[in-house]
């Protein structure tokens, strides 16, 4: 069922009352993609700014109720008469996930990729992917199996030795030179490139570099600001940023041109377990805008986290890319449930925990114990019969429908 504008609104306007500085972003979103008049945007901007640099508790309280009621006013003016129109666009957008989406939201195709490092005995390999707008596409696996590379050869940044690649939004006819493919890919990498200036100048430098001029760029230099939450740091140069507020800026000059092709490398790998989620759920929403929609490929050794944003999963392992699909459909034709707990007990002894309980194997990953069942035996029963035994789990996840069991796949 499509989520109706009235409804979001409302979804906001809770937050904003609970969490402000996180409602007002969301809210950045909501009129970018459903106010009647562009102004309502501008609107938003200015209070969320006012939020940001306001020390007065009253003066937030005065902004809070603001944004609460710019939030209905929105959605009151909004014209339920096209409401139907995104609803269309939102159900091509959850397509796209199975492969069914129109032929002018994909974003990006490779077909059998080969790239060879004839001195270390290394070879990349992908026999095909698609990436289409509306969707993120999670990529992990083990170290040293060539995502790095991947993310280069996708991005323009380096070279095949075979296969093909075509960019169809951009390059429908394949005419363009890599140049000015480049120009239109967004890459992030797991090491960012140093700056020089300050904060605010280098993303109006960007936004012009890709043709934003005038009240133009400045328009949208104010909304990623406020998107990713720099207000604070714009005449901030390298030397003043945290690792976590580089990612954001990275992002953020990324994001400033609208770029519907972003590729990220490792992007929680700088962050705190707080922000991870937050630049997450910032990608999520932006990803999924109904009127500037990206695709999104991120690599990333966070397993779950990136399973809870992503629409499907790629493996790698020994530069074979395997697609896993879509991120709802794994495990579903698994041949057994695993779980993983934390315990204090020793092997013995929660072998001997075990004797009586259906199970197939137990093992340890180094941290914690891999429990694997029959498909009928469920988390809540394993942990009911611990319990009755009088075990203290101290940390317990279901791996059954998890992209983490490929790597476990010796064991099981």
């Amino acid at each position: 069922m499509i989520e109706s504008v009235q409804h979001r609104a409302d979804a906001i306007r809770q937050v904003i009352r609970e969490h402000p500085e996180r409602g007002a972003g969301l809210l950045v979103d909501f009129a970018r993609q459903f106010a009647a008049s562009l102004e309502r945007e501008d609107e938003v901007i200015l209070l969320k700014i006012q939020l940001t640099e306001s020390e007065s508790q009253g003066e937030k309280r005065r902004i809070i109720k603001q944004l609460d009621a710019l939030a209905a006013q929105i959605a009151a003016e909004y014209d339920p008469a096209t409401q139907q129109a995104f609803a269309a666009k939102e159900n091509a957008l959850a397509q796209a996930v199975s492969h069914q989406s129109a032929p002018n939201d994909l974003v990006l195709r490779a077909k059998n990729i080969v790239k060879r490092y004839p001195s270390s005995g290394f070879t990349l390999q992908l026999d095909k992917l698609e990436l289409h707008l509306g969707q993120i596409t999670g990529l992990v696996g083990e170290n040293a199996t060539g995502k790095t590379t991947l993310l280069r050869i996708l991005a323009g940044e380096l070279a095949a030795d075979s296969g093909t690649l075509e960019y169809p939004m951009f390059d429908p006819e394949g005419r363009c030179s890599w140049p000015q493919l480049r120009q239109k890919i967004a890459y992030v990498p797991q090491d960012l490139p140093r700056w020089h200036g300050s904060l605010r100048d280098n993303l109006h430098y960007e936004a012009a570099l890709h043709g934003l001029r005038g009240a133009a760029n400045r328009k949208a230099v104010d909304y990623i600001v406020q998107r990713m939450g720099l207000g604070l740091h714009l005449q901030n140069d390298w030397m003043e940023l945290s690792g976590g507020y580089k990612l954001r800026f990275s992002l953020a000059k990324a994001l400033v041109w609208q770029a519907q092709l972003l590729i990220i490398d490792e992007p929680l790998a700088f962050l705190d377990v707080k922000t991870q989620f937050v630049v997450l759920n910032d990608l999520r929403n932006l990803t999924k805008s109904l009127r500037r929609p990206m695709a999104v490929l991120i690599s990333s050794q966070h397993l779950h986290e990136t399973e809870a944003v992503a629409d499907q999963m790629l493996f790698m392992r020994g530069g074979r890319l395997e697609n896993l699909g879509a991120t709802s459909s794994l495990g579903v034709h698994r041949k057994q449930n695993v779980y993983e707990l934390g315990c204090s007990l020793r092997f013995t002894e929660l072998q001997q925990a075990l004797e009586n309980f259906p199970h197939h194997r137990v093992w340890n990953n180094g941290l914690n114990w891999i429990v694997t069942t029959p498909l009928s035996i469920t988390g809540h029963s394993l942990l009911q019969h611990l319990d009755g035994q009088g075990i203290a789990v101290l940390y317990f996840r279901d791996l059954s429908h998890s992209v983490k069991t490929k790597f476990y796949e010796d064991d099981l």
